[in-house]
């Protein structure tokens, strides 16, 4: 399916408005959104509790009009009108498969007789090739689950990394400060005695609170119930634990049958094996097959004309130690950092003080040592490129410079990256289109 200008019939947004994918407006972040309307569903401007809740993030976040837009794009037919009450149709479920680049996917179509029949929704470029949709950059699970849950960019949301500066320190740390993990907060854990409410921290309304109270589920580990990333990107849901992938389809059947219209089923089976052994191993392509029974068994338990969403976070690339570049090692690379956040793929690096001009000086240095062993370095004004505008949470993390790598090379400092982080094979975070480009697979029971 090519990008194309569509006009809307939704008096809320008249006016023509292209296909997004592109890195400023990844497809990624609507498709949680296009899930809710076609299940019937309208993402209201209010809580399902009738509150205000989008306030200075209106134009931050897709509108129910958009939403619709977007879904026709895709082929998809919106089931009802804005804000009528579901009438009892079909729902949907929308499958969020962690770590499983379009890439990936298609160079193991083989394994995957299932998902090799549902039709994917992507682009084409100008060469004829399928390109997917792209998720965001950073490509790493807590911005992008971020991003879908609320369809608001990571410069928006402040989930701008696996990990960042803990906002208790404040952007301007002294000289004399060393990195060290004590100054970082894991977006993925929220572990610690100091850290912020996720809540009240990124509090960009969900979908799933702007939808009708008890009308979505979620589906995944038991331990995401109230979890960190879970209560700052997922929160408004009910979390059915299922911790075993094969159970999650009778859950997500279960739901559909008793009146729930949405369903988010989370697959984190892939990402996690392919961080251990790396995606080109035997055992993630084992975890891929699992997937695909996973999805021929949720397609014949759910209700007749049920509709399936498939997607992912990110993709993945397969490093080693010949392309790991430890910063704390180069002079260049550790003078004037104080502080070093997010992940190998993609560095949120603290100068002292947070002084501007000493960030672009640090810039200037890692962009003559690191050469094309990089694909992007900026400083924090810069980066909104990437990021979207940045929020004012956004501003007080995000790093002063910020480094994403090229190719499979990575960016480690053991004062602050645990020794397994290190060995990881598999990495992601970067803006590589393995990492970035990922599927959009559609089809109906």
């Amino acid at each position: 399916m090519r990008p194309q200008m569509l006009a809307e019939d939704d008096a809320e947004d008249p006016v023509p408005t292209p296909v997004p994918n592109h890195p400023q407006d990844p497809a990624l972040r609507y498709v949680l959104a296009v899930g809710a309307v076609s299940a019937g569903l309208s993402l209201s401007d209010a809580g399902n509790g009738g509150e205000a809740v989008l306030g200075s993030v209106a134009d931050s976040v897709v509108t129910d009009a958009r939403a619709r837009h977007i879904a026709r794009s895709w082929g998809i037919e919106p089931t009802g009108r804005p804000g009528e009450t579901p009438a009892g149709g079909p729902g949907t479920v929308v499958v969020l498969v962690d770590g499983l680049g379009l890439e990936m996917l298609h160079q193991r179509r083989g394994h995957t007789p299932t998902l090799r029949r549902w039709p994917e929704r992507g682009y084409q470029g100008a060469d004829g090739n399928d390109e997917g949709i792209l998720t965001c950059r950073p490509s790493t699970t807590a911005a992008a689950l971020t991003m879908l849950g609320t369809s608001a960019l990571p410069g928006t949301t402040g989930m701008v990394g696996y990990s960042v500066l803990n906002p208790r320190l404040g952007p301007a740390l002294p000289a004399s400060t060393a990195p060290s993990p004590a100054q970082v907060l894991s977006l993925i854990t929220w572990q610690g005695d100091d850290a912020p409410s996720p809540r009240a921290w990124q509090d960009v309304p969900t979908i799933f609170e702007r939808v009708p109270a008890g009308s979505a589920v979620s589906i995944g580990p038991a331990r995401f119930a109230g979890s960190g990333l879970t209560e700052a990107a997922l929160r408004g849901a009910e979390h059915l634990g299922a911790d075993r992938l094969e159970d999650r389809p009778g859950l997500a059947a279960g739901a559909l049958r008793r009146g729930t219209p949405l369903v988010y089923l989370y697959v984190g089976e892939l990402d996690k094996t392919g961080h251990r052994h790396g995606w080109l191993s035997p055992q993630w392509l084992a975890q891929l097959e699992r997937l695909d029974a996973a999805m021929a068994e949720l397609i014949r338990r759910v209700p007749a004309g049920t509709r399936i969403i498939l997607s992912a976070d990110h993709g993945m690339v397969d490093t080693d130690a010949d392309h790991h570049i430890d910063l704390s090692a180069h002079r260049e690379l550790v003078r004037d950092v104080v502080a070093v956040a997010g992940e190998p793929r993609l560095t949120h690096l603290h100068v002292a003080g947070g002084d501007v001009d000493l960030a672009a000086e640090v810039a200037h240095r890692y962009r003559h040592v690191l050469g094309e062993r990089a694909a992007w370095i900026g400083t924090r004004e810069q980066a909104a490129e990437h990021l979207g505008t940045l929020s004012p949470r956004a501003l007080g993390v995000v790093g002063d410079v910020v480094v994403a790598m090229a190719s499979t090379w990575v960016l480690v400092d053991p004062r602050v990256h645990s020794e397994a982080a290190i060995a990881m094979p598999g990495v992601h975070g970067s803006f590589t289109p393995a990492e970035t480009e990922v599927p959009l697979l559609v089809t109906e029971a």
